[in-house]
């Protein structure tokens, strides 16, 4: 068991967690932390919408951060957490390999898990021809046809999204009968449905190939589609006590309406893009070095605004 009491321990090593850590490191925080390693957006190898880092590795950038935030008191553990609970004036977080640690506060910027649906040939192409943001991948593929795979989570909005990238989009509802104001919207963004059922999707050096219930097939570009997600909050249960941290997050610089538990990145109540954890995570760091200036010098800064209303 590592004996020293850390101000925060960081549970999640993405732009989320790294930027918080910088931040408080850079106000002189004692930090801790861990990291698993396996993001959602590894699959992807590449990061977008960064300004400096776009089209940089995931792991040249993860790499890179670490670097430079060992100028400050900063530690690392590649590990995994396997329960964080409160306990009295600490948190104490315990991880798979490296033992039990104390600290003033924790961060919580773990991620969400992405549920692909259960085509055969989807997970082996995710990351690669198959996709969820257009904005993270959309450039890259732009002027190719797009399939959009409607079948298990609506996408008619991500359809119309891509039209910005591509005039030709089929969607594939893999025999879901749509509601009216799905097709109304896929109407209006003129984009072709095809409603025979999905058996498989495969590799083509063009993109994806499409293979349909009746065996023909149809290769496009690019496939997209939204996800239904799992927060990674395993390691929190009981102490959550709810679905997830979005639905306890009380500010916008991720405080909680539990004590010393904060939250950055995917989990909280923001989109679910790079650029955008990392300025969550940095929200998050600035709230907690507060909210310890005010636990120790009591009476020195206002107290925060009010919560946001329970969802």
């Amino acid at each position: 068991m590592d004996a020293q009491l850390y101000d925060t321990v960081i549970v999640g090593g993405g732009p989320a967690g790294l930027n918080g850590a910088l931040y408080l490191g850079r106000s002189r925080r004692r930090v801790l932390l861990i990291d698993s390693g396996d993001a959602r957006n590894m699959a992807a190898g590449v990061m977008h919408n960064v300004l400096t880092n776009d089209g940089a590795s995931i792991a040249d950038f993860r790499a890179r951060s670490r670097a430079q935030l060992a100028a400050y008191d900063v530690t690392f553990r590649d590990d995994e957490v396997v329960s964080a609970a409160s306990d009295g004036d600490h948190v104490v977080v315990t991880t798979k390999e490296s033992g039990t640690f104390h600290a003033r506060t924790l961060l919580y910027a773990a991620g969400v898990r992405s549920v692909l649906p259960s085509v055969p040939g989807l997970a082996d192409l995710w990351g690669r021809s198959v996709f969820e943001c257009p904005y993270c991948h959309g450039w890259e593929v732009r002027e190719r046809s797009f399939a959009v795979y409607g079948g298990s989570v609506p996408g008619e909005c991500l359809a119309a999204t891509l039209t910005v990238w591509s005039d030709d989009i089929t969607y594939l509802t893999d025999r879901r009968e749509l509601p009216q104001d799905e097709r109304d919207r896929l109407a209006a963004a003129k984009v072709s449905v095809r409603t025979d059922t999905v058996s498989e999707f495969k590799p083509h050096p063009e993109g994806v190939e499409v293979v349909f219930g009746d065996g023909r097939s149809t290769t496009y570009g690019a496939l997209f589609l939204h996800l239904d997600i799992e927060p990674r909050v395993a390691p929190l249960r009981p102490w959550l006590q709810a679905p997830d941290l979005e639905s306890v997050q009380t500010d916008d610089r991720g405080r909680t309406s539990l004590p010393r538990l904060y939250v950055a990145g995917d989990l909280g109540r923001n989109m679910q893009q790079a650029a955008m954890a990392a300025a969550s995570g940095g929200l998050a760091g600035m709230a907690i070095n507060a909210d310890l200036i005010r636990e120790d010098r009591p009476g020195s800064l206002p107290e925060p605004p009010p919560p946001f209303p329970a969802r």
